[in-house]
C-alpha cells in the first residue's frame, strides 16, 4: 500500500489536476492526502472523480486558504473517525482483518494559532490503541537544523512541537530524495527551505509495518514536495526473509530501479562493516536478506507484470523444442 500527502496550494488550477495525474500513473497510491485545496467539498468531489478517484472525503476551505481532502482507491477500506479544518483521522482495515489508525495534519500557519494543532495532535494520540502513522503538512520544523536560510525559526516554537511529538509517543520515520519539503522558491541569498511535511508513526506501528523510509517526490507545481510512505506488513516481509531460495538469480530489469538500489544499499548498512564476521556467513547472510528483500519489492512494484514478460520467452522455448522434435 501506498500514501502520499501534498500540500498542493490550490486544487482548482488545472497544472495542479495534471500533476496529480503524473503522480498517480507510476505510483499507483491507494491513499492520497491533500491540504489547501482552496475548494469546497463540492468542488473537490468533482475533481476527484476527473482524477478517477473512487473514494473521497472533502472538508471545505476557510475563505481563500485551507481546505482538506482524503481520497482512496477501493483496493483498501476506510472508516472516516473524524475530521476538521486542519485533520482527517481514519480507520485503516487489512486484508488480515487487522486495522490501524492514519491521521493527515494541516498545521496552523499563523504562529499565534500553532499551540492549537499540538492540542489537537493530543487530543487524538489519547484515542489511540492500535499501529498510527500520522502525517501531513505541520507548518514547523521538528529541529532548528531542518531550515536553511533565512531567520532562524523560533526556538520556543520549535521544542513545543517536538514536545507534542513526544507526548504523542510518536517518531519521525525519516526521508529520501531531497532533505527538504518545502521552499519560498526564490533565488540567490532570499532562498529558503525547510522540513515542514513529515510521515511520523508510533511504536505499535513500527511492530506491526516494515520499516521504509518516506519518499520526498519533486514537483514544481506547489513550494511543497508530495511525500509518499510505502506501508507493508511485517509478517509478509519476514516470510519472505524465512524463504529458502534454491539459487540466487538477480533480474537485470531491477538494476534501472532506485527501488532496487535503495534496498540494497539498506541491507548492507543494517548489517554494518561486518569486521567482527567471517566474510564469508556474512557475504551469505546478507545475500540471502537482500534477495528477500528485492523479491518482496519487485511483486509490489510490478505484480504479475514480471511472469507475463517471460512467458513469450517460454512460449519461444517450446516452439524450438517442437521444431527440434519434427
Amino acid at each position: 500500500m501506498k500514501i502520499i500527502s501534498w500540500n498542493v496550494r490550490g486544487l482548482g488550477n488545472p497544472r495542479t489536476c495534471l500533476a496529480i495525474k503524473k503522480i498517480l500513473h507510476p505510483h499507483r497510491p491507494q491513499l492520497i492526502f491533500l491540504c489547501e485545496t482552496k475548494l469546497s467539498s463540492r468542488q473537490v468531489n468533482n475533481v476527484c472523480r476527473k482524477l478517477g478517484t473512487e473514494n473521497c472525503l472533502a472538508v471545505d476551505s476557510k475563505g481563500k486558504g485551507g481546505g482538506l481532502a482524503m481520497l482512496w482507491s477501493s483496493e483498501i477500506t476506510v472508516q472516516i473517525t473524524s475530521y476538521s479544518n486542519h485533520h482527517i483521522d481514519a480507520e485503516i482495515q487489512n486484508a488480515n482483518g487487522r486495522s490501524w489508525r492514519c491521521t493527515g495534519i494541516y498545521g496552523h500557519p499563523e504562529a499565534n494559532q500553532k499551540k492549537h494543532t499540538w492540542t489537537l495532535l493530543r487530543r487524538l494520540a489519547d484515542l489511540v490503541v492500535s499501529p498510527w502513522l500520522c502525517f501531513g503538512d505541520f507548518n514547523e520544523v521538528l529541529n532548528l537544523n531542518e531550515k536553511m536560510g533565512g531567520l532562524d525559526r523560533n526556538a520556543r516554537m520549535v521544542a513545543d512541537f517536538r514536545e507534542s511529538v513526544k507526548d504523542c509517543k510518536l517518531e519521525d520515520v525519516g526521508c529520501r530524495g531531497h532533505h527538504f519539503t518545502w521552499s519560498n522558491r526564490r533565488f540567490g541569498p532570499h532562498y529558503i527551505e525547510e522540513i515542514l511535511d513529515r510521515f511520523m508513526c508510533n511504536q505499535k506501528w513500527r511492530a506491526e509495518f516494515y520499516d521504509w523510509l518516506a519518499t520526498n517526490l519533486i514537483h514544481w507545481e506547489s513550494d511543497h514536495c508530495p511525500i509518499m510512505m510505502v506501508v507493508q506488513n511485517r509478517q509478509r516481509m519476514l516470510n519472505y526473509e524465512k524463504t529458502s531460495f534454491n539459487r540466487i538469480h538477480y533480474e537485470d530489469m531491477w538494476s534501472s530501479y532506485d527501488g532496487c538500489k535503495n534496498s540494497m544499499k539498506r541491507e548492507w548498512l543494517n548489517w554494518g562493516d561486518g569486521s567482527k564476521d567471517n566474510p564469508v556467513q556474512m557475504f551469505t547472510k546478507v545475500s540471502k536478506s537482500s534477495m528477500a528483500h528485492l523479491k518482496f519489492w519487485s511483486k509490489e512494484a510490478f505484480g504479475s507484470r514480471e511472469k507475463k514478460a517471460k512467458e513469450p520467452d517460454k512460449e519461444a522455448g517450446k516452439g524450438k523444442a517442437r521444431k527440434s522434435s519434427e
